[in-house]
């Protein structure tokens, strides 16, 4: 036995790299690959800068910006080496989207909220706008406006033509286009929530067909629809009276040359916005697939994915001052925090 266990140690040890290697090629990609929502880009990428310096020995993950709908429809694109591990949006899962991640085979879901972030109306520094309120908005950029019974062509030219308190400079804005979780916002609680206020509009459409009439824009040139993330410098390069519609995040990284227009009397801050004050805050959420982690065998697509997402949600990163926060996330009231933890911590699969 005691001439044995030399040469047992010698062939553990001569095996131990081919052992190393064989577990490494259990798993069959070597970074993570996520998506984001443009609207969610800051806090995607102080994630993924943030897991990179934590964990140096591993490959910083692949990280893509593309819109909240195309990263929830890639995400839930199926299971392999070939489909993202984790996606960032600035809404959540329709159930709809969620019914295609379950024909595709990706059954097995985490979601975590990160924290509230915010839409925004926002002009240059020094632009004269300081209020507006959602039926403005709707008023100055909806194609038609309703009228004895009828839709007709909107012509208004200039802020002032919808209220004398508004300035007398031409209606221009700068918009994200429709892959963006901001648009998608910006249609449902501005353009509808004024469109709404209407009478006229109630009085000839039913619900089912008053959406399209509320959101389709007016097309007469005065309307700019770009990529969520060229809407800041776009509009510090337009006209005065130009609005934008941005997030709070990209307000907080303009530095102050972009400054919010009080809607309906509330201007979006930090506080505002956690009390639910301020009308137009959303959710960001993250969406781990735990079919792709590592099971007990070592087996998976790729590591990082329990310790990609854990992080997301601690104090540190998610809490009051955190890391965050820097970049235009409100946290969580602090239950709704820990409840976040206790998800991420236990991997418990989204159930709806």
């Amino acid at each position: 036995m005691t001439a044995f266990r030399p040469a047992f140690l010698a062939t553990m040890l001569l095996l131990a790299p081919l052992v190393a290697k064989a577990q490494e090629r259990l798993v069959l990609r070597d970074r993570l690959h996520i998506v984001s929502s443009a609207s969610s880009h800051a806090v995607s990428e102080a994630l993924v800068d943030a897991f990179t310096h934590r964990y140096s020995n591993v490959s910083p993950p692949q990280l893509e910006i593309i819109g909240s709908a195309a990263a929830l429809e890639r995400f839930c694109a199926g299971v392999g080496v070939d489909t993202p591990d984790l996606a960032i949006t600035s809404r959540r899962i329709p159930r709809s989207v969620a019914d295609s991640c379950a024909a595709n085979g990706v059954t097995d879901i985490v979601e975590v909220q990160l924290g509230l972030g915010a839409v925004v109306i926002a002009m240059r520094s020094g632009d004269g706008m300081r209020n507006l309120t959602t039926r403005q908005i709707y008023t100055a950029l909806a194609a038609e406006y309703a009228a004895e019974q009828e839709f007709r062509p909107n012509t208004l030219s200039n802020w002032s033509q919808i209220s004398p308190g508004l300035p007398a400079a031409p209606i221009r804005a700068v918009i994200p286009d429709r892959r963006s979780g901001t648009r998608g916002l910006f249609n449902d609680f501005i353009l509808e929530g004024g469109c709404r206020e209407v009478k006229a509009v109630r009085m000839i459409f039913s619900a089912a067909f008053r959406v399209s009439k509320c959101v389709t824009l007016r097309g007469d040139g005065r309307i700019r629809e770009l990529a969520s993330e060229a809407v800041p410098s776009a509009l510090l390069d337009s006209p005065p009276g130009t609005i934008g519609v941005i997030s709070y995040a990209q307000l907080l990284e303009s530095g102050g040359n972009l400054v919010p227009v009080a809607l309906n009397g509330v201007l979006p801050t930090a506080t505002t916005i956690a009390n639910d004050d301020y009308d137009v805050a959303r959710t960001i959420y993250l969406y781990a697939k735990r079919q792709h982690s590592r099971n007990a065998q070592g087996a998976g697509v790729v590591r990082g994915i329990r310790e990609f997402t854990a992080d997301a949600v601690s104090e540190p990163v998610g809490g009051p001052g955190g890391l965050l926060t820097q970049h235009g996330l409100v946290p969580l009231a602090p239950a709704l925090r820990a409840q976040q933890r206790d998800i991420a911590a236990r991997q418990t699969l989204l159930n709806r």
